[in-house]
């Protein structure tokens, strides 16, 4: 499998509070069947700079990747950041202060819980414009899709690629989340699942109940595209498959 929204790197977010944290989490993905993760920290907050922000989090990653080749943890940790829409975004990628999925045009971003809807078709359509793939992050979180779940189609219409979370799926950002993540599956809207693991004893990387659940609900090709097929693509700068 390939993970491609986690919160491995610590110092930077919400996610791993320590070395020790980043490696458990790490070892957890590696025995549950993920081979590739992308380290994507929160980034473009209000107030951030980003510059320092991409300074630091390249130090980590190397730090990370290192780490986990000398206690030979088999996992690939790749580059990402989970972008919040702001005025700057589209500068601050083009200059390299903020990071695209392994480089590619692929660029997982997210707005806040309860943005409007208009925001989110700016932002998916701002992004397309400079020439990049946008891949929503957990839009079955976001409020309005879970008034009007019809947005998710116009958003997948328009080019985006809609990533939901695992906590979703399993019941553990609300019912009104779960029911939105169920919509996205059952209408083959959702063409990208990942952890959005945060912590080693919460919100964790572990996938394989996950996968195994995706594969009982929604037929065997669903995890094989959204935890294998897809972000595989992603991470060579493909298009996705779109069903």
């Amino acid at each position: 499998m390939i993970d491609l929204h986690a919160h491995l790197l610590p110092g930077l977010d919400d996610g791993a509070r320590s070395w020790e944290e980043a490696l458990a989490m790490a070892q957890t993905a590696a025995e549950s069947g993920i081979e590739v993760v992308a380290a994507t920290s929160h980034a473009n907050l209000p107030g951030e700079d980003s510059i320092g922000h991409g300074r630091v989090y390249r130090k980590q990653l190397l730090k990370l990747q290192s780490l986990l080749k000398e206690h030979r943890i088999p996992l690939k940790v790749v580059e990402g950041m989970e972008l919040l829409d702001g005025p700057d975004l589209i500068p601050k990628l083009k200059r390299g202060d903020l990071l695209t999925i392994h480089g590619t045009r692929y660029v997982l971003t997210e707005v806040r819980m309860d943005a409007p809807a208009w925001q989110i078709y700016r932002l998916l359509l701002h992004l397309l414009e400079a020439d990049y793939i946008p891949i929503l992050a957990h839009p079955e979180r976001y409020r309005c899709l879970q008034r009007t779940p019809a947005h998710a189609r116009e958003w997948a219409e328009l080019g985006a690629v809609l990533q939901i979370d695992k906590g979703s799926v399993l019941g553990r950002f609300g019912e009104e989340a779960r029911k939105a993540a169920d919509f996205l599956l059952d209408r083959q809207l959702s063409m990208l699942a990942a952890s959005d693991a945060h912590r080693a004893d919460r919100r964790t990387i572990q996938m394989a109940p996950f996968r195994d659940l995706l594969a009982r609900r929604y037929g065997s090709g669903c995890p094989e595209l959204l935890l294998r097929e897809n972000p595989g693509r992603i991470l060579k700068g493909e298009a996705i498959i779109r069903l």
